[in-house]
C-alpha cells in the first residue's frame, strides 16, 4: 500500500461488492465449478467462507472444505465464524493433509452468539514461509509470510459480526483499521 491517502475506514465499512451472493448456498459455492481453473505461475488462489460454526457436523464440513480447497487449488482459505477453540481446530485440521491451519483465540466470555473464531488454511508449500501469526481477537487474525527477494505478505482473516450487535461490529472494524494502519 503505497498510497498514503487510502481511506481504510471507508474501505472496511463500505467494501466493494461486485457480485450479489445473497442467494448463493454452501452447496452451490463449493461444487458449482465445472472444472478447476489453472492458476498462472506465481499466483495465489484466495478463498473466504463464513462456515457458521464448525461444532455441528464438524468432520463433514472439514472434509468438504478439504475437497473444495484441493479441487480448486486454494492457496489461502479464510474460514470465519467457526465457534471453536484453536485446539479443536488443530484436531479437526489433522484431516487436511495438504493444509496448515492458523486459528484465532475464541472469546466466549461476553458474546457467545458472536464469538467468532477465524482460521486461515494455508497450502503446505506456502505454510513453510509463515514467519509469524497473531490472533488480534476472536474475530481477527493476521499471518505474515516472507519469501525470497525480501517479499513480505500479510494476510488478514476477519469476521465482522452482524449489525445486530453494533458495539461488537464497530469494535471489530476499529481493530481491523488499526491493524491495517500498523501494517502500513
Amino acid at each position: 500500500m503505497t498510497d498514503n491517502n487510502f481511506d481504510y475506514d471507508s474501505f472496511v465499512r463500505n467494501p466493494p461488492n461486485p457480485i450479489d451472493i445473497d442467494d448463493l448456498t454452501l452447496q452451490d459455492s463449493l461444487f458449482s465449478s465445472t472444472s478447476p481453473s489453472l492458476s498462472p505461475c506465481n499466483s495465489f488462489n484466495i478463498f473466504s467462507l463464513n462456515i457458521n460454526g464448525l461444532k455441528m457436523f464438524s468432520q463433514n464440513k472439514i472434509e468438504l472444505l478439504n475437497d473444495f480447497f484441493s479441487l480448486n487449488r486454494i492457496s489461502f482459505g479464510g474460514v470465519v465464524d467457526t465457534h471453536i477453540h484453536p485446539k479443536q481446530m488443530h484436531f479437526l485440521s489433522k484431516r487436511l493433509s495438504n493444509y496448515t491451519v492458523f486459528s484465532s483465540v475464541l472469546d466466549t466470555s461476553q458474546h457467545v452468539r458472536s464469538s467468532g473464531g477465524v482460521s486461515l488454511f494455508i497450502e503446505n508449500s506456502l505454510a513453510s514461509h509463515v514467519h509469524n501469526y497473531t490472533s488480534l481477537s476472536s474475530r481477527l487474525l493476521s499471518v505474515d509470510l516472507y519469501f525470497k527477494g525480501n517479499i513480505k505478505l500479510r494476510i488478514f482473516v476477519v469476521y465482522i459480526p452482524p449489525t445486530s450487535d453494533q458495539s461488537l461490529h464497530d469494535e471489530t472494524i476499529d481493530l481491523l483499521i488499526l491493524a491495517l494502519s500498523d501494517a502500513k
